[in-house]
């Protein structure tokens, strides 16, 4: 076999850093993404850059610009929907695995109500960052809880779709109590090893979420027009 002309690792950083960038705003939906620029942005060569935006690509979170390149994807409001039905399944599974798994119930409440204080003192400061973080720590911990790793591994291709929605949805601070409002009773039910009500407390808090996801995303690109 021949040596590789770039290194796996420095691929990966490559696309790490300029992942980092999509989900977190940095580079907003329709920004183009020139290598050149890339490169001396991430102080890399371009082969690394172009071989991330063609992982990238197969995520969807690059597309093409015609002759002009390449840019980040647009969010997509109705495929966010799609994504959100999908998790709202699986969400519902985690949490009901989660209340009636064998993790003990003391380290089910020590662990949600930490997540929990976390989120609440992230909605008092009003920071995006925080706010997001804590949601994906709090949804991923109930993965972990449930026991069945499969769950986390089909999940974890969407978020980094739903981190830059959730992004747009938050900018409107009016959600964010009910939003943590809900998650305290998916915990509350989970610590209390009620399987049933938790299954549907999560479930009903995704599809809500991506119904208003996709409504506000909707009235944000009518707005731009």
């Amino acid at each position: 076999m021949r040596p590789l002309a770039v290194k796996p690792d420095l691929i990966m950083q490559t696309h790490d850093a300029i992942r980092t960038a999509i989900m977190s705003g940095e580079l907003a939906p329709g920004a183009p993404l020139a290598q050149e620029d890339l490169a001396v942005s991430l102080g890399v060569s371009r082969q690394p850059i172009s071989h991330a935006l063609v992982l990238l690509k197969r995520e969807g979170l690059v597309v093409d610009r015609g002759r002009k390149g390449q840019m980040v994807a647009p969010v997509d409001a109705h495929r966010l929907l799609a994504l959100y039905q999908v998790r709202a399944a699986l969400d519902g599974l985690a949490a009901r695995l989660a209340a009636a798994g064998e993790t003990p119930v003391s380290v089910r409440e020590k662990r949600l109500n930490a997540l929990m204080d976390v989120g609440m003192a992230a909605l008092a400061q009003g920071s995006m960052d925080r706010l997001v973080e804590a949601d994906i720590a709090f949804h991923r911990a109930i993965y972990d809880l449930s026991g069945n790793p499969e769950i986390a591994m089909v999940a974890e291709g969407a978020w980094p779709h739903m981190v830059r929605a959730m992004r747009i949805v938050l900018e409107d601070a009016t959600p964010r109590p009910t939003i943590w409002s809900e998650h305290r009773d998916i915990a509350d039910a989970i610590i209390a090893g009620d399987a049933d009500k938790a299954g549907i407390l999560a479930t009903h808090h995704a599809e809500k979420a991506g119904e208003t996801t996709c409504r506000r995303l909707v009235e944000t690109t009518e707005q731009h027009r």
